[in-house]
């Protein structure tokens, strides 16, 4: 039987948060009381306030303050219980899990979590009429069945070693049954709302019925969305706010020179890649996808592009804090002489190619990566366009579609959340157009094993086959970088960076 403690040691763990070095005792206790303000990476239309249909980091973040999901998640993206006390495969195939409901949790209106919640906010994600881009995420799920108020049971079409971390991920908040108010979020969460202006400021206050004892430690969160990075630091420095989201790497060592504020540096899975359509000439040679590979100056990348905030990558999406993390393959180095004999094995000179990017990609790193790889590229006598396309049309009308342009992903909480959507023949956002049936197959039998060692193999061999001849250059994984002013205490590295709305629950302020 998989219980939540097998599955833990099942998924492995990642060393990403840093310790004071203080003993137990000698660390500052939390403090009640107080109000973090905080300035997002981005604002959103008034009118897309669903959490289940929109990307906006403003809308995202008011759910994460004010909703709770069935698991959680900690700083090594480990599960841990939330609205679910427990969790376990009932038949040991991981197809037919059981989640118990944590007995006393309570929405905001008062009414009691229940099993009846549950049901109806997957079946909403479920549902084809509701167009939530969650569905994928959730279209093995066969049947959900309340075995009673606290006990919900979801048989799966398929094995699922992973599903407790898939109903952790972004925007599985519970609702009560039949909710859909949301320009007022209703939750479960650490903070009140009185009501959801994505465009303007948002204070919500502190839960004193939050089901985690004693939690949250701030009297209230206040946030607002400001796109331009330079105003975000700006408001940081002059101290009228205490927290803002995503520093660019540029300006990360002035907020580091300030006394009084800190960067919260995250290592993650956040990436960019130059993504080559392998059904198309020139790039459906294995030489001339592996040469280009090789024009990756991927030190000069983490150390010039991300001001050593990077760590490097391997062409392939597994970033280095995975437990499944290929640690034996061998790292590719950047090699003019190496790209010119494989180009030479394939009988082709590589004139006039176009590498398509846009700040609507990664603000203030993709283009600039583009242009970095035109650079080392001219010095193995390999001609390369960056372009920079408008921010407005980009995701519609240039990713997926021109056969050599800059992606990005963010991080996933496993290695099957990314693989299914980019790198499955059938997937949507297969932006390669890789197809490999056998892969498919090892996709498939490495999420359904509870075998660690079994696992990891299969997970290898993907890997080592996606760097071996898959279309996608992955030079660096990007650390995600938040600052706040030192005072603000709680405040964990994590994958998913350090000031997401769930966080918000463990910061207090010493003053």
């Amino acid at each position: 039987m998989i219980t939540r403690r097998s599955f833990t040691g099942l998924v492995g763990g990642a060393a990403l948060a840093t310790s004071s070095g203080l003993s137990k005792a000698q660390q500052p206790q939390p403090r009640r009381g107080g109000r973090v303000r905080v300035v997002l990476q981005e604002t959103a239309s008034s009118s897309l306030l669903d959490p289940t249909k929109v990307a906006s980091w403003s809308v995202y973040f008011a759910y994460e303050l004010i909703g709770a999901r069935l698991v959680g998640v900690d700083s090594h993206l480990q599960p841990i219980p939330a609205l679910a006390e427990s969790w376990e495969a009932a038949n040991g195939q991981v197809n037919d899990w059981i989640f118990r409901l944590r007995r006393g949790a309570e929405f905001h209106d008062g009414k009691s979590v229940s099993s009846q919640d549950v049901i109806y906010t997957i079946n909403r994600l479920r549902d084809p009429a509701a167009q939530s881009p969650l569905r994928v995420l959730v279209d093995h799920v066969s049947a959900i069945i309340a075995e009673d108020a606290l006990t919900v049971r979801f048989k799966l079409s398929r094995p699922d070693a992973d599903f407790p971390l898939l109903l952790a991920q972004d925007r599985f908040h519970i609702f009560p049954e039949g909710y859909s108010r949301f320009d007022k979020p209703l939750g479960a969460g650490a903070f009140i709302a009185n009501g959801l202006d994505p465009a303007g400021v948002n204070t919500y206050r502190r839960n004193p019925n939050f089901w985690d004892s004693g939690k949250p430690y701030l009297d209230e969160v206040s946030f607002q969305g400001n796109q331009d990075s330079i105003a975000r630091v700006s408001a940081l420095l002059a101290g009228d706010v205490d927290a803002i989201q995503a520093v660019s790497f540029s300006l990360a060592k002035r907020v580091t020179a300030t006394p009084g504020l800190d960067v919260v540096s995250s290592p993650s899975g956040l990436h960019n890649a130059i993504a080559m359509h392998v059904d198309k000439e020139p790039f459906d040679r294995i030489e001339v996808r592996n040469a280009l590979k090789c024009l990756l100056d991927r030190s000069l990348l983490r150390d010039k592009l991300c001001a050593g905030q990077a760590s490097i990558g391997n062409d392939h999406p597994i970033p280095p804090f995975s437990p499944f993390y290929h640690s034996e393959l061998p790292l590719r180095s950047y090699d003019p002489d190496r790209a010119r004999t494989l180009l030479r094995k394939a009988d082709i000179n590589l004139n006039g190619l176009v590498l398509h990017a846009s700040d609507a990609v990664t603000p203030g790193v993709a283009v600039d990566l583009a242009q970095i790889f035109a650079d080392t590229a001219r010095e193995a006598g390999v001609s390369v366009q960056a372009r920079r396309d408008p921010v407005t049309g980009y995701w519609d009308n240039i990713w997926l579609k021109e056969p050599l342009m800059v992606g990005a992903w963010g991080t996933r909480y496993t290695p099957d959340a990314m693989l299914r959507v980019a790198y499955r023949s059938d997937a949507k956002w297969n932006e390669t157009r890789w197809r490999r049936p056998e892969i498919d197959r090892m996709m498939d039998e490495a999420v359904a094993t509870t075998d660690f060692a079994r696992r990891r193999m299969l997970y290898w061999d993907i890997q080592e086959a996606i760097h071996n001849d898959g279309g996608a250059a992955i030079p660096v994984f990007f650390n995600q970088l938040d600052a706040k002013a030192s005072y603000v205490k709680g405040v964990m590295p994590s994958p998913l960076g350090g000031l997401k709305g769930w966080a918000f629950s463990d910061i207090w302020l010493d003053r």
